[in-house]
């Protein structure tokens, strides 16, 4: 770990996203700052696609419609808004889970490639 949190701050990352499998198939994310303080850790399905991203990552940003995963507008050094059109990060509500992250790229398509939550275990607000 210490090694990671080194190398993100070498490369100038101030927090670090680590993805753990079940199966082969990516099941938790937990976000860390860069000394190690546990930020957030989401229990995650995933909707897989080989399709190209095509994000302008400079220009990245978040929109989000569930309050309780604002803070990955902090976390991964994202605008935070109301509405955008193309380039960003979209968490939306959910009947079957506790949100779906959704990708639209640089040209407005959403990506199949999605991220469904199904638990919210750590949350830190500083």
């Amino acid at each position: 770990m210490r090694e990671l949190l080194l190398k993100a701050l070498e490369v100038d990352e101030y927090n670090l996203a680590i993805v753990n499998e079940l199966k082969g198939n990516p099941s938790r994310i937990s976000f860390f700052s860069n000394k190690g303080e546990l930020l957030l850790t989401i229990l995650i399905g995933v909707t897989l696609d080989n399709e190209k991203t095509n994000f302008a990552p400079s220009q990245l940003k978040i929109v989000s419609e569930v309050k309780e995963l604002d803070v990955l507008s902090d976390i991964l050094d994202l605008d935070l808004v109301d509405k955008a059109e193309e380039n960003y990060i979209l968490v939306s509500k959910s009947d079957d889970s506790i949100a779906r992250i959704h990708f639209v790229n640089k040209f407005g398509d959403r990506l199949k490639f999605q991220i469904n939550v199904k638990k919210i275990l750590e949350v830190t607000n500083d």
